[in-house]
């Protein structure tokens, strides 16, 4: 009771000498928190008596002409449990106010209701409403009490306030206070919230605060607005170009706006049920899988798998961290599982731009990582700058106050920059390819016309035939060619496969019209063609095998231009190699072909294969198939037909490999001696 007396009789003495002195001076006087001269005594004998707990506090004067910010400082603050946490408790005289220990309202581990005061005291000719504004609106619920003509109202605003009980204006917390001309009021606040609590507390007279809201209000339209066309685009590029880091980047995207609209408020609109306690858990919730997908997006962005496996590998780890912590939120208490989320989030931030400067020392596409690199720059710089503001380090001007947005803003311009970019790669490597499409479908329609047309035989002689290319196209080539008593057999293999291989095919093919005119010679048209291709090779080489046969005349001659022998199978099994001596055809030795002339066999097949058969390898142990496991697979053919004998040798070295694919191209070609086999 002494104590309220004291209190009473300083602040009177106070107000009296506001009210009697002059007009300019009282003017001078009203802009600050002032003691009057003749209760200075007053005030020592206070802190004398009191010295262990605080007056009541002394009136902030404002002015509908002022704009007052960083008022925090002239708050008082006390914290009681919960069930002692009533407006009727705190008016009792036994409460113990503390002055506020910073310029903002920062009680980040604070598990009780905090209740904050303050008394403010209107210097003006007309009544005015003035606007209370908090800065953060995650906080569960803020409870305004003020006396009004003896009687006690109530106000709240926040992120657990149902839509019924909020303004239009209620993304910002903010309380309308109207206040008659020297009219005082003592405000009371109290704060409850299951997440930190940091605020910085300004306060607007009616035109200023409409100016702000309306700034606010523009500038997060626009963001809002940029971020949901991004979002779209993004979702877009991730259907269209089905490459993971667009899905990454569309999943990062998201979150970034969900946490930005719990950031400036605007979460508060969203509404499902009848309780909010859902966006005590989305919220940290949402700032885990942010810092998932960003480090996500982050290696696939940049590649890191190739480029940088053990940094990829630590990364992976953290992505892992991120997605255990999420389940911890069953075991942890919400404000330590916000605290923790809060606190790692810088992990992946750093985790990224260390990561980006790697990338930027070691990638030829400076650009892109330089953008990426300004866009987790200035997240972190957005983030550092609102941690700073909310401590209140950093003076709350408008720059500050929207830092993490901002921040979030400039992130998500860069990396879409970025992602143009390699939009702009990725179309110009699509074009590239369907060009490369183009070409091989050219080049497949060469290679079907160097195959042989299909026929089962030749003058009466049954013929087989496989081809299996090691890709789309190959370098093998087969021709036979049938007039009324002969039959010419060419096979040759072109080194490597694909579209120079089968262009070099194609142009021996137009050369064999050489042998055409000559098929009883065989070496000389072989000369021929080697001739007419040397300025066509361009450092490939091709082997090949000319067969001329005379079933009448029962000769057979044969010219190798370094092939493997043909092989000659009889009905009983029993093999016989068959070859002549010549070099293969290239542009730097002759050939030196030798034509051999042998008499023909009445029975059995003969058998032309490439270096595609005997050295196909197993996809496991990496053996090769081998000439003793081929031989041994024709003997077992010797009494089947020429089709037969290719289809089971196709067969088997597949299953052989362990895959339809060999190294290099496969052909067989085989002939049978009777006739009507």
């Amino acid at each position: 009771m002494v104590r309220n007396c004291l209190s009473f009789f300083l602040f009177f003495a106070d107000f009296s000498l506001g009210r009697t002195a002059n007009r300019e001076k009282s003017q001078l006087e009203k802009k600050t928190l002032f003691l009057g001269k003749s209760s200075l005594p007053l005030f020592f004998l206070t802190i004398i008596l009191f010295n262990n707990e605080s007056l009541q506090s002394y009136p902030l004067s404002i002015e509908e002409s002022k704009n007052y910010r960083d008022i925090g400082k002239y708050f008082e603050y006390t914290i009681l449990p919960e069930r002692e946490s009533s407006l009727d408790r705190i008016l009792r005289e036994d409460t113990i106010w503390r002055p506020n220990p910073k310029a903002t309202i920062s009680f980040p581990r604070l598990k009780d209701p905090l209740w904050i005061r303050i008394t403010l005291v209107h210097y003006g000719d007309l009544p005015h409403t003035f606007f209370l504004h908090f800065s953060s609106p995650v906080v569960d619920v803020f409870e305004l009490h003020a006396q009004v003509k003896g009687n006690w109202i109530t106000q709240v605003s926040g992120e657990q306030v149902l839509q019924r009980n909020k303004p239009i204006y209620s993304h910002i917390p903010a309380f309308p206070i109207t206040l008659s001309p020297d009219e005082t009021r003592t405000i009371y606040v109290k704060i409850n919230s299951a997440n930190p609590i940091f605020n910085f507390v300004s306060i607007y007279n009616s035109r200023s605060f409409i100016t702000f809201s309306k700034r606010q209000d523009i500038f997060f339209a626009a963001y809002f607005g940029a971020g949901f066309m991004m979002f779209l685009f993004s979702l877009f590029l991730a259907h269209t170009l089905r490459y993971r880091k667009f899905f990454y980047y569309f999943f990062y995207l998201a979150t970034v706006l969900l946490i930005n609209s719990f950031s400036t408020g605007f979460m508060q609109y969203v509404e499902i049920g009848n309780s909010h306690t859902w966006k005590n858990y989305l919220f940290p919730i949402t700032i885990y899988l942010t810092s998932v997908f960003g480090l996500l997006f982050t290696i696939e962005f940049l590649e890191t798998e190739k480029n940088f496996p053990k940094t990829t590998k630590l990364t992976k780890g953290f992505i892992l961290l991120f997605i255990s912590l999420i389940f911890s939120i069953f075991f942890l208490e919400l404000r330590n599982f916000i605290q923790l989320g809060v606190t790692l989030v810088i992990i992946p931030i750093i985790l990224a731009l260390s990561i980006s400067m790697m990338a930027f020392f070691k990638s030829k596409k400076k650009l892109e990582v330089i953008l990426f690199l300004f866009a987790f720059g200035s997240i972190l710089i957005g983030g550092a700058l609102n941690t700073l503001t909310v401590q209140g380090l950093i003076r709350p001007i408008h720059l500050s106050s929207y830092s993490l947005p901002l921040g979030s803003a400039i992130e998500v311009f860069f990396l879409s920059m970025a992602l143009v970019l390699k939009v702009s790669d990725y179309r110009k490597a699509t074009e590239e390819k369907q060009e490369i499409d183009l070409q091989l479908k050219i080049a497949q329609k060469l290679q079907n016309g160097l195959l042989p047309q299909k026929r089962t035989h030749a003058n009466g002689h049954a013929l087989g035939f496989r081809y299996s290319p090691a890709s789309d196209i190959g370098g093998d080539f087969v021709q036979i060619i049938v007039k009324e008593k002969e039959i010419g057999l060419f096979l040759c293999d072109v080194s490597g496969h694909g579209i120079p291989a089968a262009m070099i095919a194609s142009m021996t093919k137009v050369s064999l019209q050489i042998w055409d005119d000559s098929l009883d010679r065989p070496a000389y048209a072989a000369e021929r063609i080697r001739l007419s291709l040397l300025s066509s090779l361009s450092g490939h080489f091709l082997s090949a095998f000319f067969v001329y046969l005379h079933p009448e005349k029962q000769i057979m001659k044969i010219a190798n231009a370094g092939h493997h022998p043909m092989v000659y199978l009889d009905r009983n099994g029993n093999l016989e190699h068959i070859s002549s001596y010549g070099r293969a055809i290239n542009e730097f030795i002759e050939s030196q072909m030798i034509e051999k002339t042998l008499p023909l066999p009445d029975s059995g097949t003969l058998v032309l294969f490439t270096d595609g058969v005997i050295e196909a390898r197993n996809s496991i142990s990496g053996e090769l198939y081998g000439e003793e496991r081929f031989y041994n697979l024709l003997q077992t053919l010797a009494k089947n037909d020429p089709q037969t004998i290719c289809d089971r040798i196709i067969t088997e070295v597949e299953k052989f490999q362990k895959s339809k694919r060999s190294d290099d191209d496969i052909t067989i070609l085989a002939i049978s001696l009777e006739k009507e086999f």
